[in-house]
């Protein structure tokens, strides 16, 4: 009876391992790079008004009831969704009315299919910012990276490193707002994007391999005549510009960072999501009457991961120590964050408490700090980058 036990128990644990592994596999490394328009199959229109319009959602779509400016295409046209959002129920489920501009194209029809996308600003970049644009492409250490170029009449260029699976284009929030202190502006792509080659293990590598590419971003920033740079790094851009700054000789040109949401530990993000998503799904199947998954089975899962995958834990933390942090830093997280918790901007702060101003945004999802209070997030940035205006 005991041997079956054990037995039943080591089965269960080796199993789940083998599962956790492999979820880490699919959540945090496998590529799967965002489209340059999200798909048509988050909401559906079933009513429009003048500068309204009343949506209903298709499965789980959060976004669409949370307090927060997002971007909506439909086929035929884009367009920003204002941040008041009133829910009222209807057959076939609840339906949501909230602001509507078009931004470009034709308007929406009732009955069509749309989008939606944090990043708000979609079409063409420079309609979306009204602002001048310039196609580039950065030779990489693996071969070309393609660029939006903002021009500005500064010598300290403000380069951008969007997330994981994500596009420059979720970078033209911040481009928005250093425009008007004239600062000349590069939203890049690295290995695994559109466009760029594959990193050669197939993966995300969270800033191992990836820094390359943003400091041959850097060296096309300073041909262009940059004297300095302010480098912007959201989610994994941010363990990018952090390998980066240990890293690279051209760190010295980097004179401030803004991260958002900075994914700067690996471990800790995994531990966040499984106890969020992972860990009630297989306790209501499992473990009935436990809160959390057993660090063991964590710490099992971890070291699957790395012999299956090829994950290396410690690359992928940057807080156990933060000598690459020497200039000033300015971090802004959403508490509601259900990939990275906040508490790694926390740590953060802690360890470099002299450099960091951080900045907690109550409510905001991943990434979502601009859209919930955007007017907040560009006094921040704009304030914090003053001083670096030539």
């Amino acid at each position: 009876m005991v041997k079956t036990a054990l037995g039943l128990v080591a089965g269960f644990f080796a199993g789940s391992s083998w599962y956790l592994a492999g979820k880490i596999r699919s959540e945090a490394l496998t590529v799967g790079p965002g489209p340059a328009m999200p798909a048509f199959d988050d909401v559906r229109f079933v009513g429009l008004s003048s500068g309204q319009a009343r949506l209903r959602a298709i499965g789980d779509q959060p976004g669409l009831f949370q307090a927060g400016l997002y971007g909506i295409a439909w086929p035929g046209g884009t367009g920003q969704l204002g941040a008041s959002a009133t829910v009222s129920g209807g057959v076939g489920g609840d339906v949501v009315t909230r602001p509507l501009t078009v931004t470009s194209g034709s308007a929406p029809r009732v009955g069509q299919l749309a989008g939606l996308e944090r990043c708000c600003f979609l079409g063409d970049p420079a309609a979306a910012l009204g602002s001048p644009v310039r196609d580039v492409v950065v030779p990489g250490p693996l071969g070309p990276l393609p660029a939006w170029y903002f021009p500005g009449r500064g010598s300290t260029f403000v380069i951008g490193v969007h997330g994981q699976n994500g596009t420059r284009r979720d970078l033209l929030r911040v481009i928005d707002i250093v425009r008007p202190l004239g600062l000349p502006a590069l939203a890049v792509t690295y290995r695994n994007d559109q466009g760029a080659d594959p990193d050669p293990s197939g993966y995300h590598r969270y800033g191992h391999t990836e820094w390359t590419d943003l400091e041959a971003a850097v060296r096309w920033s300073l041909a262009q005549g940059a004297r300095n740079v302010v480098l912007v790094g959201q989610s994994m851009g941010a363990a990018i510009v952090a390998a980066f700054l240990a890293r690279s000789p051209l760190a010295p040109k980097v004179t401030r960072v803004v991260l958002d949401a900075p994914m700067l530990d690996l471990h800790a993000a995994v531990g966040h999501q499984v106890d969020r998503f992972l860990g009630p799904r297989i306790n209501r199947r499992l473990l009935p009457v436990a809160r959390r998954l057993p660090a063991p089975l964590i710490w099992a899962a971890e070291r699957m991961a790395s012999a299956r995958f090829g994950v290396d834990w410690t690359a992928a933390s940057y807080l156990d120590e933060t000598a690459w942090l020497t200039v000033p830093a300015l971090v802004t997280h959403g508490d509601d964050d259900p990939r990275v918790p906040v508490s790694i901007s926390v740590r953060l702060k802690e360890r470099a408490s002299r450099l960091v101003t951080f900045e907690r945004f109550p409510g905001a999802g991943h990434l979502e700090s601009w859209n919930t209070d955007r007017s907040r997030y560009t006094s921040l940035v704009q304030e914090f980058l003053a001083p670096v205006r030539d």
